[in-house]
Formats: C-alpha cells, structure tokens, sequence
C-alpha cells in the first residue's frame, strides 16, 4: 500500500445554529477538501493522506489554536467530468487517511491524475481546538 500526499485546497468552518457553553473543551467542525496534486492514487492499494492534517488545518484558518482532529466523515466525492470517486476516511496517526472507492464504500477506485478536478475531495473533521 502506497501512501500519496495529498494537497490541502480549502478549509472552512462549519457554523452550526448554537453557541458552544463558553467553559469545557472547545469543538469545531470544519470540511477540508484536498486532491492528488496530478498524482494517480491507485485504487485496493494506495491510500490519499492530508499529512500533519491538524497543523494544515490551523494554517488555514490562522487563529493561533491548536486543532487536533478526532472525528471524520466524506462530505463530497472527488469529481472529474461525470465521474465520481468516493472514499471511506479514517485518522491515522496525525493524517486524515481517505482509501478511494465507488459509491458502494468497499470497492477500490482509482483517481487518475492526469484528469483535470472539478470537484476535490471534501471531508468534515470534528476537532478539539485548544
């Protein structure tokens, strides 16, 4: 198995309807979407990694926390033209770790990257920010 790097496009927080009580640990969601960077991420062998995701995470939205992601879920599939390649996510070590599969979560998928991104990977990281 294969690890590629993946790059980090975007992050934003998620806002929710309700304030968080202003003692006790402090929680926020936020999607991050990131691609291969051009690199084919080869379907049943190789895995899509944000390396560091907490430090990327905090690169981004530059308020001087620290964001320690615990919780992951797909917020949107990897788009090029009419296909789509989806992924089941999970933390490994520091790294968001997204395995790319079809729309049925368990069989391999491969993400070519010659293929221009239309649409890059989007997953909602629930983090503790200290």
């Amino acid at each position: 198995m294969a690890v590629v790097t993946a790059s980090l496009r975007d992050v934003t927080i998620l806002q929710g309807p309700f304030d968080q009580a202003p003692s006790g640990t402090n929680y926020t969601v936020v999607a991050c979407y990131f691609d291969s960077n051009g690199v084919t991420v080869t379907g049943g062998s190789d895995t899509l990694d944000v390396l560091t995701a907490g430090t990327q995470i905090a690169g981004f939205i530059r308020d001087g926390k620290t964001y320690t992601p615990k919780v992951l879920m797909l917020l949107q599939p990897y788009r090029t033209g009419s296909s789509n390649v989806f992924g089941t996510v999970a933390m490994s070590s520091t790294s968001i770790r997204l395995t790319p599969t079809t729309s049925d979560f368990s069989t391999g998928a491969t993400v070519t990257g010659s293929n221009p991104v239309d649409a890059p990977f989007g997953v909602a990281v629930g983090c503790v920010v200290t």
